[in-house]
């Protein structure tokens, strides 16, 4: 329950905030950087010194717990390439499927937030490659053999609260 509260909220808060921002209303606290890549630092946002500095913070903070978070949830995939899905086809053959998380897909994005309680949301953007071979045999697998045939966008929203992002 507590987490759907959370959930709920946070969901609010972001799209509170991004009306915003598209409207060009807010005060000069929304400060937002744009989508991008993990491995990129920041770009320079408006404000105060004071708030840039602590807004490329979180930034900071959030690029590593994202990052661990990729791995969490690349671990944690139903059908990842160590779990993968063998199924036999009706002609006899055998059909391969494994997920995996696009590394070079990765976006973050950090956003100011009206609340006390919540001053900041993270946006965790990457796209799931799904997998897919086919074989005569349910151990011969190559692994060159895969080839992509779904891409799979996904998005997670983060806040940060009480010093830790959830």
């Amino acid at each position: 329950m507590k987490s759907t509260i959370n959930t709920l909220l946070t969901t609010f808060l972001f799209l509170l905030l991004g009306c915003g921002v598209a409207f060009g209303g807010g005060p000069s606290e929304q400060i937002s950087l744009a989508s991008i890549g993990i491995g990129d630092s920041p770009p320079i946002a408006v404000g105060s010194a004071q708030k840039d500095a602590e807004l490329v913070g979180k930034f900071a903070d959030f690029k590593k717990f994202t990052v661990e978070k990729v791995k969490q949830l690349n671990r944690n995939l139903r059908f990842a390439r160590s779990r993968m899905e063998i199924t036999k086809q009706p002609d006899g053959s055998y059909r391969a499927r494994y997920h995996q998380i696009d590394d070079s897909s990765l976006g973050v994005k950090v956003t100011r937030s009206q609340s006390r309680s919540i001053p900041f949301v993270g946006i965790l953007s990457y796209q799931e490659q799904v997998y897919e071979a086919i074989s005569r045999s349910p151990d011969s697998f190559a692994a060159d053999g895969f080839s992509l045939v779904q891409i799979i966008p996904n998005r997670h929203i983060f806040s940060y609260k009480k010093g830790i992002w959830d």
